[in-house]
């Protein structure tokens, strides 16, 4: 993984936001921390009594019947704890549950990164910028960010040819417009893939910004758009006029690549 990043990899994106701050020494606030999706039934059942707890009577029966399982986690102070400490208390779960429950894994995973030039060292001097890298913290890209990676190589200006590509560029955008809306059963992350084979940019980006070429349709042939993965390189046909005949020549080459094996 260390490698991975070390050559603009996409990183692992799989670790919990609050866990990997907690590995950085950061505080994250985890009063409101949802656990159902991380822990077994019976752990999240316990921890949803110290949330449900609103009530002296309440804090009283919690610590009957939970007092010494609390103290087992490393919270001592239940036992002497009022109705204003339970936000803190149920933090200190948290953090034991998804830290210090599985810290020596953590380490080995830690230590892993150090082997390979410190990089562990450097995550935490520099953890808001690692961030991207070990958590799902990126939404799915936007029409502007999608567009801003090409760039479009024209013809010479005043050219035939140049008029051409400029009306397949003006439903080009209207296309990626249909995308934005969810209107056309294809998302930005599918066109990467068909151009570049990555599901998402690097952290640092492409080495070199994406293309849009053109070819010209030769009659009585009808050729579909393609692209080179390697020369992140989008070729599209000259002089499309018709909306939906873009919009289904788009969808027959995404849609219809299988793509390195993958269908």
């Amino acid at each position: 993984m260390a490698w991975s990043i070390l050559h603009n990899g996409p990183g692992m994106k799989s670790i919990n936001k609050e866990l990997f701050m907690i590995m950085c020494g950061q505080k994250p606030d985890l009063t409101t921390f949802d656990l159902n999706n991380f822990l077994e039934n019976d752990l999240a059942e316990k921890l949803a009594k110290v949330v449900r707890c609103s009530t002296t009577e309440e804090l009283t029966e919690l610590k009957n019947s939970l007092g010494d399982w609390i103290c087992d986690c490393g919270v001592p102070n239940i036992f002497t704890a009022s109705m204003s400490d339970l936000p803190t208390i149920y933090g200190q779960l948290v953090t034991h549950f998804i830290y210090h429950r599985v810290a020596s894994i953590i380490q080995q995973f830690t230590s892993g990164l150090n082997s390979c030039g410190r990089l562990w060292e450097v995550v935490l001097n520099n953890w808001k910028a690692f961030l991207p890298l070990f958590t799902n913290t990126r939404g799915a890209l936007t029409r502007y960010e999608f567009r801003d990676l090409f760039d479009i190589v024209w013809s010479s200006p005043g050219s035939n040819r140049r008029d051409l590509e400029e009306e397949t560029i003006f439903l080009w955008e209207c296309w990626l417009m249909s995308i934005q809306e969810e209107d056309v059963g294809i998302c930005f992350e599918d066109v990467l893939v068909f151009v570049t084979a990555a599901d998402s940019v690097p952290p640092l980006g492409f080495q070199q910004k994406c293309k849009v070429e053109f070819y010209d349709q030769e009659e009585p042939t009808r050729r579909i758009p393609y692209a080179s993965t390697c020369a992140l390189t989008l070729y599209l046909p000259r002089g499309v006029s018709e909306e939906e005949d873009f919009k289904e020549l788009m969808f027959l080459a995404i849609k219809g690549s299988l793509g390195f094996g993958k269908v």
